[in-house]
């Protein structure tokens, strides 16, 4: 079940930012992150999840540069959740391998499924609100408290839902 999970999200995150910059009117880059998402691919099933970190952040830097160019942000944000989400599940399969015979494999990988599917939802919905709200003056101070705000907020939910 994680194994079809991570595929699935790597080959939709690195089709969402090839889609992205395609639109963007740079084809000719596309196709490089159709070769990451295989090599990713390619490299967890042979067990080299360090590459996972690399390919991570590949595709958060290509999105926020999307971002940065004026690319349709919403292919760009799906694309960097899609790595997002391939990191955590490369992670998770690689602890999952050290699970023991006795252990309720399926139970463990429906609860991170589902906890990933929360935490990636909430960050894809907040990610796209900010995309709609625009503040025309905003002190930065009260940005910046705001900013605080949100990354404790996050990190109480993400510390709640992980017990």
């Amino acid at each position: 079940m994680t194994s079809i999970a991570l595929v699935l999200s790597i080959v939709l995150g690195n089709i969402l930012l090839a889609l992205g910059y395609w639109q963007g009117g740079t084809a000719g880059n596309s196709i490089w992150f159709l070769l990451l998402a295989a090599t990713w691919i390619f490299l967890h099933f042979r067990e080299w999840y360090w590459f996972s970190s690399i390919a991570l952040l590949i595709m958060i830097v290509a999105a926020a540069y999307g971002v940065w160019l004026g690319y349709p942000t919403v292919w760009m944000v799906l694309g960097a959740v899609g790595g997002l989400v391939g990191w955590d599940l490369s992670d998770f399969a690689r602890r999952l391998s050290y699970a023991s015979p006795m252990d309720d494999i399926r139970t463990l990988e429906r609860r991170h499924l589902e906890r990933v599917g929360i935490v990636a939802a909430l960050g894809l919905g907040l990610a796209l609100l900010s995309t709609v709200i625009h503040f025309q003056r905003l002190a930065f101070e009260v940005a910046v408290g705001l900013l605080i705000l949100a990354v404790l907020g996050l990190t109480r939910l993400v510390i709640g839902l992980r017990k």
